[in-house]
């Protein structure tokens, strides 16, 4: 007799968040089975309704953060809660250096008979504007516009560039650069809505 899923989609539950995943996610669990949750902090009690749910785990949405941890902050980017370029600006530096070291942690001693310890993360001065590769889609925005930016969230859907806190400030100048040479010379953009090219 298969084991029964505890939980259904679009129902809501209340869950302790008992650990954060590789990309930071909260992982929770309901008799067992393991829900992930976008934005959920390890220690925080939270509402949440189930958006899809499969043999193995489900996937929740923060309905009501009901009990939230000290190292909770407020994201310092507009975009942040659509864009999928980073997962951890709600979160202080800090907590965050600490996860990535628990993850590393947690990957080496799968395996080892004897464990180790695994030294701190070495935190960076100034975290802004770190990082040494800019990737940045071209499309066509709902009011048939030519548009550059990132991928939302799971999607293709793209969200304009604005202003980006781990893109380096040269790599944001060039793709408006990009963007304005497109949009003055009338060059054709790939609408992957329609499967056509338009200026």
């Amino acid at each position: 007799m298969e084991n029964k899923i505890p939980v259904e989609k679009n129902k809501e539950y209340i869950v302790e968040i008992i650990d954060n995943g590789f990309e930071g996610e909260g992982i929770a669990k309901i008799e067992g089975y393991t829900i992930f949750v976008l934005g959920a902090i390890k220690g925080e009690k939270c509402k949440i309704l189930i958006v899809k749910v499969t043999s193995s785990h489900a996937f929740g949405k923060i309905i009501e953060i009901i009990e939230k941890v000290s190292s909770r902050k407020e994201p310092d980017c507009s975009t942040y809660k659509r864009c999928g370029g980073c997962s951890l600006r709600h979160i202080q530096y800090e907590t965050t250096l600490e996860m990535k070291r628990q993850t590393v942690q947690n990957l080496v001693n799968k395996t080892l008979e004897e464990k180790i310890e695994v030294e701190k993360t070495i935190g960076m001065q100034n975290p802004m504007h770190y990082r040494n590769k800019a990737q940045y889609p071209v499309g066509i925005d709902k009011n048939g516009n030519s548009i550059i930016g990132i991928f939302a969230q799971r999607t293709h859907e793209i969200i304009p560039m604005e202003n980006c806190y781990i893109q380096t400030v040269e790599s944001q100048i060039i793709a408006k650069t990009i963007l304005d040479f497109i949009k003055k010379n009338k060059i054709e953009v790939y609408n992957e809505t329609t499967k056509k090219r338009i200026y």
